[in-house]
């Protein structure tokens, strides 16, 4: 796979347990323009493998990208970008995937993630918050994650759902007892806190496959959400 986009690592820092966050600043073209919940493929030193991540940060950023990568020390994308550090060069081929925020809708969402699928999701929350597009909308944002040190940037989030009235957090663990937030499979939560009827909805969501397609199926048959209005890279709704 050719490269289309060259860069210098500027940061790199654990965000949540077992995740870091990389910030890459764009050198050869030094910038790029994407759309909020596309992603990316770094290009890794064995010229015949690639890892794929969805872009973390908001489309504004045009000369930055930034990444959420959790540890994997069978993994060769985990392991590579885990040992780079500050002033390593990497190569990237950007962008990819047709799960992109739908920027002309002003219908509600819902963002579904699952563990390190919230990179997929923040780079959408991170953008609507910068374009001021989460006021006059409900936004519904479940992260489901085993334990709480596993949540990412759940101060942020707190932030916003006091910033806008219709913006709601709903962190979900599924292996922590001493939590007084949700507890149990993503997809329970959901059939709790969302009403029946999300006709009117769009959603978009990341994480494991067997997730992903847990999530579709409770939102499509259970609460009337449009297939068509089904976003992710992981699992197409049929229609």
């Amino acid at each position: 796979m050719e490269t289309t986009h060259t860069g210098h690592i500027t940061y790199t820092a654990p965000v949540s347990k077992g995740i870091i966050l990389i910030k890459v600043k764009l050198t050869e073209p030094d910038t790029v323009d994407f759309r909020a919940g596309q992603y990316l493929a770094v290009l890794l030193p064995d010229a015949e493998k690639v890892a794929y991540y969805s872009i973390a940060s908001s489309p504004n950023k045009k000369g930055t990208v930034e990444l959420l990568v959790k540890e994997d020390k069978l993994g060769a994308g985990a392991s590579y970008l885990f040992s780079l550090k500050a002033g390593d060069l990497i190569n990237l081929r950007m962008p990819m995937g047709d799960a992109f925020l739908r920027e002309d809708s002003e219908r509600n969402i819902i963002f579904v993630a699952g563990a390190s699928g919230a990179s997929y999701i923040r780079s959408m929350i991170h953008y609507l918050d910068e374009s001021n597009l989460l006021q006059n909308r409900q936004v519904y944002y479940f992260l489901g994650t085993r334990e709480e040190d596993e949540l990412m940037e759940s101060e942020y989030m707190h932030q916003l759902a006091e910033k806008y009235n219709d913006f709601h957090f709903i962190p979900a663990l599924s292996h922590q007892q001493d939590w007084e937030g949700h507890t149990g499979l993503i997809t329970e939560v959901i059939q709790r806190v969302m009403p029946p009827n999300l006709s009117d909805w769009e959603a978009y969501s990341a994480g494991s496959p067997a997730m992903v397609e847990a999530v579709a199926k409770t939102l499509i048959n259970d609460k009337r959400l449009r297939s068509d209005s089904f976003y992710s890279d992981l699992y197409v709704a049929d229609s």
